[in-house]
């Protein structure tokens, strides 16, 4: 498995735009973040710097134009997801998943629909585990 970089809260912005569509110049990736969040176009294009030297983004060059690139993701949108999880887990938690949920169930106001979600997904957890 290759080694998927920490992403920042500003480079998500960017990567969801990659992974949504892919590829892109970074005309089209100013243009889609501007729309959202406003940034100036020289930080977005900082941001795309800083996700291809973390090699979470790689680009190819247009045959016929060299002056443009075309950018798309290098990692997946799981991956990332992933490694922020485990990453949020261990430095809130310190790796104590019965702790993290605790958190989140005593402070949202949650459905009878989705405890029962959480109760199927621990069950579907738990028959895994009991398989192995």
């Amino acid at each position: 498995m290759a080694i998927i970089p920490h992403i920042t809260e500003s480079e998500w912005l960017i990567m969801h735009e990659l992974w949504k569509e892919s590829p892109l110049t970074a005309a089209q990736l100013v243009e889609r973040v501007q729309a959202q969040k406003g940034l100036v176009a020289t930080t977005i294009k900082t941001l795309l710097r800083r996700l291809i030297s973390k090699s979470a983004v790689r680009f190819t060059i247009d045959e016929n134009n060299a002056k443009l690139y075309y950018y798309f993701p290098n990692v997946t949108e799981e991956e990332c997801i992933e490694k922020q999880s485990k990453h949020f887990l261990s430095l809130y938690y310190g790796g104590n998943v019965n702790k993290m949920l605790a958190t989140f169930v005593d402070d949202s106001q949650l459905s009878g629909e989705e405890i029962d979600q959480l109760k199927d997904l621990l069950d579907a957890k738990k028959k895994t585990l009991e398989e192995e």
